[in-house]
């Protein structure tokens, strides 16, 4: 059975999980400009901290996810997660606020590497395409709600510290919800040995790999989208109803999606979510007017809720039951390198020509992805598959 008392508890874990990161998400630049005084290439490189602080802790915490007892471990991760949302209120200096955003992203990359394996330990196998993109509609509506909520508490003067708490207290519902979790059978274990090489999951590389591709323009769009919105397209308020749709796209598909992953029909979704991130990716690069602009968050929604889930089981269903925590680590670690790059080139690009030169990189970069996905990872995913 898929809607199971877990398979609840770990989607409300995940969304409160995730609400935490989205609620923090539009409000830490605020409280480095108006409280901390930092200009606005220090908000970007103390910011910037936290993706890689992720980035480099995932494939640990996934190795040892599949080593150790695997709740009692993602219980400390999340606790770690939501004891540094609260530190914030400490953060008197930039000094040590970057110290706290450093440890932040590495709770964020541990813990969520590992709500996402408790996940699929939770998923009956049969329905697992299904089941994580029902899974995945959580981080969406928290992507949705998130910013909604602190900047309603900004806009209505009440203090950062307050705004802090408050995040705590989300997070902290999330956690209780996840400690009630009850695991009806016990998780193999991997007998690997730390090494480098084990950190990630071989089988799922040329998966994990067109996510690079795919997610280059997700980076760009989550911070470079309101200046290219209002020096290029000319929308000077409104741009946050951009989000708003995009994560309703997310949510639909991955909801649309998930009983046509339950019958396998992966490089058919994956091949959809695809050309809708090429529409999406060829609007914003060329057409400049209002319609057009949020007309393609939904097919950037779409394609992402497409792309996301279908990818994730794809590189799971490559491995074994013990190496589930260093798949997970293999999809968020690809994706996030993605965005790194989005976000680091994006502003390079945009710089010596224009926003929607960045675009329209991430247009290119779709159609590669897409050539991959039919000429090479179609033929090693079913020559490979476990399952």
């Amino acid at each position: 059975m898929l809607w199971s008392r877990n398979f609840i508890l770990v989607n409300l874990g995940n969304f409160l999980m995730y609400n935490a990161f989205y609620m923090l998400l539009p409000i830490l630049p605020l409280y480095l400009a108006n409280e901390l005084g930092a200009s606005e290439s220090m908000i970007g490189t103390i910011l910037s901290l936290y993706t890689i602080a992720a980035l480099v802790t995932r494939p640990i915490a996934g190795f040892w996810l599949d080593k150790a007892a695997r709740k009692p471990l993602m219980m400390c991760f999340y606790i770690f997660y939501i004891s540094m949302c609260l530190s914030y209120t400490l953060a008197a200096t930039l000094g040590l606020f970057f110290i706290i955003r450093f440890i932040h992203g590495i709770a964020f990359g541990s813990s969520t590497v590992g709500i996402n394996t408790m996940a699929v330990d939770i998923i009956p196998e049969e329905r697992r395409g299904e089941g994580l993109g029902i899974y995945t509609s959580s981080t969406s509506l928290a992507m949705a709600t998130g910013p909604v909520i602190s900047l309603f508490m900004h806009e209505n003067s009440i203090p950062f510290d307050t705004i802090f708490i408050t995040v705590f207290c989300v997070g902290l519902t999330g956690f209780l919800c996840t400690a009630n979790i009850r695991l009806n059978k016990a998780v193999e274990r991997s007998t690997k040995k730390f090494s480098i090489s084990n950190l990630l999951l071989k089988a799922g590389l040329p998966e994990a790999a067109v996510m690079v591709l795919l997610t280059f323009g997700y980076g760009i769009i989550t911070v470079y989208l309101s200046i290219y919105a209002r020096e290029e397209v000319g929308i000077t308020q409104g741009v946050g109803y951009y989000f708003t749709i995009f994560s309703a796209g997310l949510v639909a598909a991955r909801l649309s999606s998930s009983m046509i992953l339950r019958h396998g029909r992966f490089i058919l979704v994956f091949a959809l979510g695809i050309i809708s991130l090429m529409i999406g990716f060829f609007i914003v690069a060329f057409v400049h007017n209002p319609v057009a602009f949020f007309s393609s968050a939904i097919c950037m929604g779409i394609g992402y809720g497409l792309i996301s889930p279908t990818a994730q089981t794809m590189i799971i269903n490559l491995g074994r039951d013990t190496e589930r925590g260093a798949a997970n680590a293999t999809y968020l670690t690809f994706f996030d390198l993605g965005v790194g790059a989005g976000v680091f080139c994006g502003g390079i690009i945009a710089q010596y020509s224009s926003y929607s030169t960045a675009y329209a990189v991430g247009f290119a970069f779709t159609i590669i992805g897409l050539i991959y996905l039919l000429t090479s990872i179609k033929k090693h995913f079913y020559a490979n598959r476990l399952r």
